[in-house]
């Protein structure tokens, strides 16, 4: 079935180049976006496995034209030669090749990767693995990584595709392909320039594309960070903004609408780089109409297609906040930001420590956080690269006067706003973090956080290059940059240098899931991939452990599990009622506690004694446990 879906999204990619000649390379991240966009109205429904018949429907429809299209009459058949020529033109340009390549080369490089970057854990692969089993959204509370209930999928929906490439399988390397196949989509449009099939130019252009974004962002080297696809999602945008000779047409708003509404889906601070995209494109079209002169009815319709450009981001955002309410899904960062606002937050006198490290970080430490055999670019040096660089730009005529003033500052302005931002969340909500104290652990948030800023204006500094500079200097300039700049390292590791370390991450697995941990897992039938609710896992309150919890989280997954401990001195069987309510669990599992279990369990039971390690289903309002299937407690009524 995986054939199928790979030959549907070449074919859409081809009829989207057709449709608005472009190349085939500046149509993967269109089509990238509008699989997404699919799959993500699918899990409302439940029925992701759908797109089966869908990439099923495509190829057919294809082969179906191709037959008919041919007894129609020459007119018809003369349609079908050009269409199927354009095509074969296009698969076997220079850059689609070297793009086609990239993808199946990355995917193979990266099948033996797993899971070890802790934010994976927390969430990114934990919630598409439920996705993976579910086939969808989860329903009420029912939901992993309860703490971040309300991150957005629009990532997710692209490692699924390629997790169901396996479908009754979980395979971690698949999840990463899909990850590292939707940035690659957003990059592929750099390729563009290529002209001649040569090998080396190729090879290299590969090289440069894989190792661009290293030079400001290191952490999708790693895991599956949010923030690099935001970064190149965001800088597609501008690019697509700035790319005027398509302005009036059809294909120049949808796109950007497109990549908007795929912005507010990658992750829950993507309004923000939307709202800055908006600033921008606003800007330039203003700009371009007063040095164009053009008439109001033209400036009319611009201003009707870039009101829809808004909208459709908006009512996007809309549909995943009013899910999010509908199913009680909310962020730990959330509901911190809510107390910071409310005044309900104590927050702790670092902030002269903060300042300090800010300020170290941006001035001095490396974007990629470790001297590399490169050049290594301070925040701030790189702040002021984007500037020199729009200054030469216009000397060098590659920008004229005053789309440089323009496009310089919005990036001096965006970048000041951005990182006073960063400080002030640091301030305020991560300020009791303590790692952002250290110089490192600033510069890795500062790298993190503002990937869209550096990333997003190398990437529509890049865009000027490409498209002004008509012969090869303009493809050179940028692959010095890259080549001088990047973390090779990291970049290596990514890709294949990984490898080495796949031992360690299954020990370390192995190591923080204790034998109590396993039983359970055992209990609620981890791995079978078969959806049980969400389940109360209590432990004595000696046995906290916000590590192994996180751990079990993603090995239970698509269950729902909500952890606590309990304190037997204290605790009563009301307060194993009122967890239960708390958690708004379905399930109960209790490990052995130290105390008299009879206080605390036995009274929920009306017959029998109540049993560790066992898992009970509750019901009629928590008022009720049963035992669950494979269980040996006895059934009986919970407490008041």
């Amino acid at each position: 079935m995986f054939l199928f879906h790979i030959a549907a999204f070449l074919i859409l990619i081809i009829c989207i180049s057709w449709k608005f000649r472009i190349w085939l390379v500046e149509a993967f991240p269109v089509g990238c976006s509008v699989l997404v966009l699919f799959l993500y109205v699918l899990s409302f429904f439940r029925i992701l496995s759908f797109s089966d018949y869908a990439a099923v429907a495509i190829v057919a429809a294809v082969l179906v034209y191709a037959v008919i299209a041919g007894r129609k009459g020459k007119v018809h058949g003369r349609n079908r030669q050009n269409v199927f020529r354009f095509a074969m033109q296009e698969l076997l340009s220079p850059s689609a090749l070297t793009a086609l390549a990239m993808a199946a080369i990355v995917t193979a490089c990266v099948s033996a990767k797993l899971v070890s970057w802790w934010d994976d854990y927390n969430f990114w692969a934990t919630d598409v693995k439920a996705l993976f089993y579910l086939d969808g959204f989860a329903g009420r509370y029912g939901n992993v990584a309860a703490e971040f209930g309300d991150y957005p999928p629009g990532t997710q929906m692209m490692k699924w595709w390629f997790l169901h490439f396996s479908p009754k399988e979980f395979k971690e390397g698949l999840m990463f392909a899909g990850y590292y196949f939707m940035n690659l989509s957003f990059l592929f449009p750099l390729l563009r320039r290529l002209k001649r099939r040569n090998i080396l130019t190729m090879a290299a252009s590969a090289a440069a594309l894989w190792l661009f974004p290293s030079a400001a962002e290191v952490f999708w080297c790693d895991g599956c960070c949010a923030d690099l696809t935001m970064a190149l999602v965001y800088g597609n945008f501008l690019a697509a903004a700035a790319d005027w000779k398509r302005h009036g047409q059809p294909f120049y708003y949808i796109r950007q609408a497109l990549f908007l509404m795929v912005l507010v889906l990658v992750k829950n601070t993507g309004f923000i780089w939307v709202a800055f995209g908006l600033l921008f494109t606003y800007g330039y079209h203003f700009l371009k109409h007063k040095m164009e002169d053009t008439e109001k009815v033209e400036r009319r319709k611009d201003r009707r297609a870039l009101f829809l450009v808004t909208l459709l981001p908006v009512l996007t955002e809309i549909s995943w906040l009013g899910f999010c309410l509908m199913n009680r899904r909310v962020a730990k960062l959330t509901g911190t930001a809510i107390q910071m606002a409310t005044g309900g937050m104590n927050i702790p006198d670092y902030h002269e420590g903060m300042v300090k490290a800010f300020a170290e970080a941006f001035v001095k430490w490396p974007l990629h956080r470790w001297n590399t055999i490169a050049v290594d670019l301070s925040p701030l040096s790189l702040y002021l690269l984007l500037l020199l660089f729009v200054f030469v730009f216009c000397k060098c005529h590659v920008l004229d006067k005053r789309t440089a003033v323009y496009t310089g500052g919005f990036l001096a302005a965006t970048g000041i706003v951005f990182y006073g931002i960063n400080l002030v969340s640091h301030l305020t909500i991560f300020v009791v973090e303590t790692q952002y104290l250290e110089p490192f652990g600033m510069v890795s948030s500062i790298e993190r956080y503002g990937a869209p800023f550096a990333i997003g204006g190398l990437y529509l500094l890049a865009f000027y290059v490409l498209e002004e500079c008509r012969k090869k200097i303009g493809l050179v300039l940028c692959m010095l940059f890259v080549f001088l700049t990047a973390d090779y390292g990291s970049a290596y590791r990514a890709l294949y240098g990984y490898r080495s370390g796949t031992e360690e991450i299954m020990a370390e697995r192995e190591a923080i899931i204790d034998e109590k941990g396993e039983k359970f897992l055992e209990a609620v039938e981890a791995g079978q991939g078969k959806p049980t609710g969400r389940v109360l896992y209590l432990r004595d309150i000696s046995d906290i452990s916000w590590v192994r919890n996180t751990y079990l989280g993603f090995e239970a997954s698509p269950v729902s599990v909500m952890h606590g401990n309990i304190d037997a001195s204290v605790w009563t069987g009301q307060d194993i009622v009122n967890a239960l309510r708390d958690a708004h669990a379905d399930f109960l599992y209790v490990d052995e506690i130290e105390g008299d279990k009879e206080a605390l369990f036995d009274g929920l039971l009306e017959e029998g004694e109540f049993r560790y390690g066992c898992l009970y289903r509750v019901e009629d309002g928590y008022g009720r446990l049963y035992q669950a299937e494979g269980c040996l407690a006895q059934s009986g009524t919970a407490g008041p």
